[in-house]
């Protein structure tokens, strides 16, 4: 296995850091914003070769605060599922990983209203399974979603509305490592992916991992606030919505992708 794949897809070091959200500097008005995200999903929030945070999550909202003078934004890095739990507490004030909506959060939380990337969700098996193209057709086999996301929901939500053929979900706490060989070894039977997340594991793992049907939803992603943070929401929605009227926001998508990839064919 390549070392790129190995220093971007095993970063689960650092997490549940104890930082208060919300403060401001001392001896002036500017703000302090904590943003939680992870480290363990490239090209969007991971760990480079110096352990730095990295990613199209990180750039972009780096892009933004360099656009805020009234605020400045610290990074805290907490595993997928800390993250809203993280803002329930006050410890962050902006959830940043790929977040789409649901009905669940949409009560709970505020949501942004500039989305910042757009995907399309689907089945993924290992080359050469057939018989798999819908929910249906996984019905008794092993599924391997993350827990608390909306893959998950959906998953879970079939399973309610079809209690006598159930899936078997597996809450995936592991690795990408993991999750690949688990699928190429028939371990697990298929998992949920996005188009993007099928080709960058393909192009680091060296896998072989298909999409299967049609898709499964089509997710626009969102940072996520407390519900009282109404005017940092507008404020950074107002820089979201200029820097994707410019085509900045594409191009840092873009980067992020290319720099993931480059790193993997200088290092492998």
């Amino acid at each position: 296995m390549k070392r790129i794949a190995a220093i971007l897809l095993t970063a689960g070091l650092l997490f549940g850091l104890s930082a208060c959200g919300g403060g401001t500097d001392d001896g002036n008005s500017v703000r302090t914003v904590v943003v939680g995200t992870s480290n363990d999903y490239p090209p969007y929030c991971y760990l480079d070769g110096n352990g730095d945070l990295v990613g199209f999550e990180k750039e972009l909202l780096d892009a933004v605060d360099a656009r805020l003078p009234q605020y400045k934004f610290k990074y805290e890095i907490y595993d997928f599922k800390n993250i809203l739990t993280a803002l329930d507490t006050g410890r962050v004030d902006i959830a940043a990983h790929q977040y789409g909506t649901n009905p669940e959060r949409e009560e709970k939380y505020l949501f942004g209203t500039v989305p910042y990337f757009s995907t399309e969700d689907f089945i993924v098996v290992a080359a050469g399974t057939e018989g798999i193209a819908s929910l249906d057709d996984l019905a008794g086999k092993i599924v391997s979603v993350a827990p608390a996301c909306n893959w998950a929901l959906m998953l879970e939500d079939y399973n309610a509305a079809h209690p006598e053929t159930p899936i078997q979900i597996e809450y995936y706490e592991s690795t990408p490592q993991i999750l690949s060989s688990n699928l190429e070894n028939g371990v697990i039977d298929a998992t949920v992916m996005t188009t993007a997340d099928v080709q960058l594991m393909n192009t680091l793992l060296g896998t072989s991992f298909k999409t299967v049907g049609a898709p499964l939803s089509d997710t626009e992603v969102f940072h996520i606030y407390a519900k009282d943070e109404t005017q940092l929401q507008a404020d950074i929605d107002t820089v979201l919505q200029e820097l994707k009227d410019s085509g900045e926001m594409e191009r840092l998508s873009q980067a992020a992708l290319d720099s993931v990839i480059k790193n993997n064919k200088e290092l492998g």
